[in-house]
């Protein structure tokens, strides 16, 4: 009964570590259009001040950050 009961919690922990994997995959795409929202956002307020935007992106996949300046 055992060797049944340890197989079952395998599967059940690789369950658990495709969920988290999804949800983490579903995080970072929602997360990179929220920041393509804002982004996009500021780069119209800017250019309706008559300024240009500047977006410099930094960093790799999950670290990556955006600099947005506004300039005359």
């Amino acid at each position: 009964m055992k060797e049944q009961q340890t197989v079952n919690n395998g599967k059940m922990w690789i369950i658990i570590g495709i969920a988290i994997a999804v949800i983490g995959l579903l995080f970072t795409i929602a997360m990179s259009v929220v920041s393509s929202q804002n982004i996009d956002r500021l780069k119209t307020q800017c250019e309706n001040s008559g300024k240009t935007a500047e977006v410099v992106e930094k960093g790799f996949i999950l670290t990556t950050s955006y600099e947005f300046t506004c300039k005359k």
